[in-house]
């Protein structure tokens, strides 16, 4: 009976250590690891799975409008939604894709109230809020990380994509992130340039390098010191998208904002993130604090801006 106890003893004992020990392993494999190797996933031919055309008040009504569902085997669904004028010259137009915040869907669209004669597309995150109520942590946290790491190869299998299709002029297409979209550009301009994949252009809207400053910044849920941990464990899980380090290898021109008076993406975070990004550049710099759909003039100003200044690089039409 001794020896049980004492056995029971030394398991509870040892747990602790046998977890430590997993942590530290896996933190190690982490930091061993290219984070370009946690984002370098194939990038597919997709398949429409449904294409349904809507239409709301507050959107031009001399446009198209499609929400798309596309397919492949590896990254399950892409879902997008698609604005188009009415009549597309033979030769296609410019495409711009559009990474905005985590809530996105067709009300990003009244955002960009002159679109031009331009072809815009909003990509949808393959993961939603509201999925976490739908499950334990330990159940949404490693599908979190799942779908984070999916985007950059999502972004380019949609380019991929899009390149096949008649409305598109395949020498001018942009992909802009705004926010939390901005956070994926670097990696997926990286991941672009490692497939051979030609885009001459880009766009960081409030976008910031150090996933752990902006985590522990952003983190107001929790109190000291639990904030700082979890902001550590969730930047080394999501090492693969580190803007810092993916945006030296960029081989792209971009226009990069961000806002002075912006209390999410920290200054050190936004400065760091302009210097790692490689001439040419163009770096706009607001006085403004960070957007929100609330800001909805700030927001259209940062459209515009974005706007003006790709049809000065000869990627959009007015």
């Amino acid at each position: 009976m001794k020896n049980r106890v004492k056995y029971i003893v030394l398991a509870i004992l040892a747990l602790p250590i046998l977890l430590m020990l997993t942590l530290i392993s896996w933190v190690i494999s982490q930091y061993l690891t290219n984070p370009l190797d946690f984002v370098d996933q194939p990038i597919e031919n997709l398949s429409i799975v449904s294409d349904s055309v809507f239409q709301a008040e507050f959107l031009p009504e001399d446009r198209v409008y499609h929400s798309i569902i596309l397919q492949n085997t590896q990254q399950g669904e892409v879902r997008i939604l698609l604005s188009t004028p009415s009549e597309i010259p033979e030769e296609g137009l410019p495409v711009v894709i559009i990474l905005g915040g985590l809530e996105v869907g067709k009300y990003t669209l009244k955002y960009i109230p002159d679109p031009g004669n331009n072809i815009i597309i909003t990509y949808q995150y393959p993961y939603h809020p509201e999925y976490w109520y739908k499950g334990s942590a330990f159940e949404q946290i490693p599908i979190i990380r799942s779908s984070v790491l999916t985007v950059p190869s999502q972004v380019l299998s949609l380019i991929n994509w899009i390149s096949y299709q008649e409305w598109a002029d395949n020498n001018k297409m942009t992909v802009t992130g705004y926010s939390f979209g901005a956070l994926f550009i670097p990696a997926i301009y990286r991941l672009a340039a490692q497939n051979s994949i030609p885009i001459k252009y880009g766009v960081i809207a409030y976008g910031g390098s150090d996933l752990y400053q902006l985590l522990v910044t952003n983190m107001t849920n929790f109190d000291q010191p639990l904030r700082s941990l979890f902001s550590w464990l969730a930047a080394i899980s999501l090492r693969g998208i580190e803007p810092a380090a993916h945006a030296p290898f960029m081989r792209a021109e971009f226009l990069v904002v961000n806002g002075t008076l912006d209390h999410q993406i920290p200054e050190d975070s936004w400065r760091e993130l302009h210097s790692l990004i490689p001439e040419p550049k163009t770096i706009i710099i607001l006085e403004e604090g960070h957007m929100h759909p609330r800001k909805v003039e700030l927001t259209r100003r940062l459209v515009k801006l974005s706007h003006k200044w790709l049809i000065e690089k000869g990627v959009a039409n007015e």
